[in-house]
């Protein structure tokens, strides 16, 4: 399970229990691998046949955002999450996330995520992310958009995997447990798709490789309700849909509904709901395309220098621009 979602979903631990989240991106990287039902162990990285994929139907949830391309053409995708942590004596935690990735054949890409931890009006929070002509522009949800020119498009394909593998990430959780069952055929964007029904297999997830940097001393309470949850996680509920397309093996449609409950706390009770699908291919994609009036990337933040610029500690820049120019140098400059 990717970093980012295993995270979020312990902060609604945190928020209910006094958990506090960290985990290690390479070992939560492996045991995804590992986890997710129907995933080959072999080396190989190259592209699998649609034939094996539609034989192995929750490994196609891995799927990044690249290679659907490669299979099946542009294509824009949207995805909404909830989770709900609830013990009793404990106020119930209730947060949404929301999803979009819009991807050309060609490589450029847009990603939208918002996220509503249920805190109220001005709690909200999320990021967009655009990839075009190859160069990276981001903004946070109440920010203007700034170059990224650094970026070179690597972690913004980071930040659209995370969100286009979200249902890869709720597999992971379940592991062994999740189940996919032929269900016939369907039609979805005017496609034929393969229908697979997904439940409770009735075996134990495997238990997930511990964060990277705990102290070998033991664990503060906080660290080891975490750990609690990672090593003692149980699948309790899971009813859901999966939808591939016939020919390119690319997940058009999943749905999930299911909860967990832990061994070291039975009464604890996390429910999700997760719905992601393909709202259109190819021509019927819209272009993307650079934000316009994008601000230059900023690593160091002006404000301290504005204020003492205001202040009359601090010339203003233009004018030190101008004894450059004539070959004088502030002081330290």
């Amino acid at each position: 399970m990717s970093p980012t979602h295993l995270a979020r979903f312990l902060v609604l631990l945190a928020a209910s229990l006094g958990v506090v989240s960290a985990c290690s991106s390479r070992r939560d990287e492996q045991a995804r691998e590992q986890d997710v039902p129907g995933r080959s162990n072999g080396s190989g990285t190259g592209q699998r046949s649609a034939a094996n994929d539609l034989g192995r139907p929750l490994d196609a949830l891995r799927v990044s955002a690249d290679e659907a391309a490669a299979r099946a053409g542009s294509f824009d995708w949207e995805a909404r999450v909830t989770w709900s942590v609830a013990k009793p004596g404990l106020a119930p935690v209730h947060t949404t996330e929301r999803h979009e990735v819009r991807q050309l054949a060609a490589g450029d890409f847009e990603v939208t995520m918002d996220l509503d931890p249920g805190s109220g009006p001005g709690s909200e929070t999320g990021k967009r992310i655009i990839f075009s002509r190859g160069v990276t522009y981001a903004r946070g949800r109440w920010a203007p958009f700034r170059e990224r020119p650094t970026d070179r498009g690597e972690g913004a394909r980071r930040h659209r995997d995370e969100s286009f593998r979200l249902a890869a990430d709720l597999a992971h959780l379940y592991g062994p447990a999740l189940s996919a069952q032929a269900a016939g055929e369907a039609t979805f964007l005017g496609r034929r798709a393969r229908r697979f029904l997904l439940s409770l297999s009735g075996a134990l997830p495997r238990e997930a490789p511990l964060p990277s940097g705990l102290p070998d001393g033991g664990y503060d309470a906080d660290t080891r309700r975490r750990v609690d949850f990672l090593e003692g996680r149980v699948p309790v509920a899971l009813e859901g849909e999966l939808l591939l397309d016939a020919e390119t093996a690319l997940p058009l449609y999943v749905a999930m509904k299911g909860a967990f409950s832990e061994k070291a706390d039975p009464q604890l009770r996390a429910d999700v709901e997760l719905a992601a699908q393909v709202r259109a291919l190819g021509a019927a994609v819209a272009p993307v395309t650079a934000p316009s009036g994008a601000l230059p990337d900023e690593r160091k933040p002006k404000g301290v220098a504005r204020a003492l610029e205001a202040a009359g500690l601090r010339k203003p820049a233009g004018g030190a621009e101008r004894k450059e120019k004539e070959g004088e140098h502030e002081p330290g400059e």
